[in-house]
């Protein structure tokens, strides 16, 4: 039913406890920068093709095995290969990879991939202090490359500190984008040059191949812009918080967030902070032109998604459309309901709660929805339900149940006869 209620329009601000959700930390630009990503998208209905071979295990029958005496063996792995084998399995062998970093490192204490490697796994496993102990030694090491070293850095950083970090990753990646624009450049228009000159009537036309090339080209570059511009809107939240007492906090601000535009118009982590700049500037109508612009991105995002997800497509290589992250639509519906746009808020959370229907966060920011939008009976039935949720599930869930105490005082405060949280918990039972 909360799902489906309709927008009426209401000139009552967003209540400020809409900022308050206790997973928000996780949200910022900065905490997601690097976060392992859940997609926002419904699954495909199209069956998988059958593409596998499955061979028998003792090979085909009446095979020589004498065949292949004369055969060269091949290359034993070394161990950073061997450790990333292990990080790239399902699940990840994390505590094999760490053996096999440490033994790497030893045999050779200044492998910097061995050291970058280990430091990202370290820094995900949560050992903070040698994560950083590791990824400095890297980053002395090879100042000049590696991005993710200092991105991770950064992540473990604060204030000026995490500033110097984000730049010099910034500037990696910038120049690693510039390099590999110019080669994949050329290199399309050397096999498009070769192709017209060798052309036969049956041949794709010209034009075709142009078009075939100059995609190839944006997906290689697609990573790296997506990359630089989540790192230009942490570098932005920074000047918006951390660093907000400085003289030009504001102009860098502001320089930030159009570099990173400059390069990936849209960006859904520099729209969603260019919102909360605006905001904090007192600026209502720029910060909601960028949420709706924001809104647009991640539409199309999806749009592409599940186009991409029903093409019948063999080109193996080609990477997936990148998704927002749903932690980040969330994030961008807070900003939506404070600036009152409620059916765009809604639309994008009922697309969450129908790829995760125990979505405590979208439970509770669908409520406030519809506490801007003067329906309290709806927002009330979002507080019964997270609390079945909260009650069901327990442990992180339980961080919830203060939110969830503040969106019902605030739906009854336009109730006739306001109910307290312990009665609303014995009607679910």
């Amino acid at each position: 039913a909360s799902a489906s209620a309709s927008a009426s329009s209401s000139s009552a601000p967003a209540p400020a406890s809409v900022a308050a959700d206790p997973s928000a930390r996780s949200r910022s630009p900065r905490g997601r920068l690097l976060k392992k990503r859940r997609f926002f998208r419904r699954k495909s209905s199209r069956a998988p093709k059958e593409n596998f071979l499955v061979l028998p295990q003792d090979g085909f029958e009446g095979e020589d095995e004498e065949e292949d005496e004369g055969a060269e063996p091949l290359p034993e792995l070394s161990l950073l290969e061997q450790a990333n084998q292990c990080l790239e399995a399902f699940p990840p062998q994390t505590g094999q990879a760490r053996e096999l970093l440490e033994r790497a490192l030893e045999a050779e204490p200044e492998s910097f991939e061995a050291l970058d490697t280990l430091g990202v796994l370290l820094s995900e496993e949560g050992e903070a202090e040698k994560a950083r102990e590791v990824l400095l030694r890297s980053a002395k090491l090879r100042p000049e490359a590696g991005a993710e070293k200092f991105l991770y850095l950064a992540q473990l950083s604060a204030g000026a500190e995490a500033l110097g970090h984000f730049t010099r990753g910034a500037s990696i990646l910038k120049a690693e984008f510039e390099a590999l624009k110019v080669a994949a450049e050329a290199a399309g228009a050397e096999r498009s040059t070769g192709t017209s000159s060798s052309s036969s009537s049956t041949g794709p036309p010209p034009a075709a191949e142009a078009t075939a090339a100059k995609a190839s080209v944006e997906r290689r570059l697609a990573p790296l812009r997506q990359q630089f511009a989540g790192v230009q809107a942490s570098i932005a939240e920074l000047y918006m918080t951390e660093l907000g007492d400085e003289a030009d906090a504001e102009d860098k601000c502001e320089a930030a967030l159009a570099e990173g535009l400059a390069m990936h118009a849209s960006s859904l982590e520099l729209l969603t902070s260019m919102v909360a700049h605006r905001k904090i500037q007192g600026c209502a109508d720029d910060a909601k032109a960028a949420a709706l612009a924001a809104v647009a991105a991640v539409k199309s995002a999806i749009e592409a998604a599940e186009a991409e997800s029903d093409e019948d497509d063999d080109d193996l290589m080609r990477p997936c459309v990148e998704l927002p992250d749903e932690e980040a639509v969330a994030g961008l519906c807070r900003h939506l309901i404070d600036l009152e746009q409620t059916s765009e808020a809604r639309e994008l959370l009922v697309g969450l709660l129908e790829r995760d229907e125990e979505d405590l966060r979208a439970w509770v920011l669908l409520g406030w929805c519809h506490v801007v939008e003067k329906d309290p009976e709806t927002a009330k039935d979002c507080v019964r339900h997270g609390l079945r949720l909260v009650k069901q599930h327990g442990g992180e869930s339980d961080d919830f149940k203060p939110e969830l105490q503040k969106l019902l005082k605030k739906a009854q405060a336009t109730a006739a006869a306001p109910k307290p949280l312990e009665a609303i918990e014995e009607e679910n039972e």
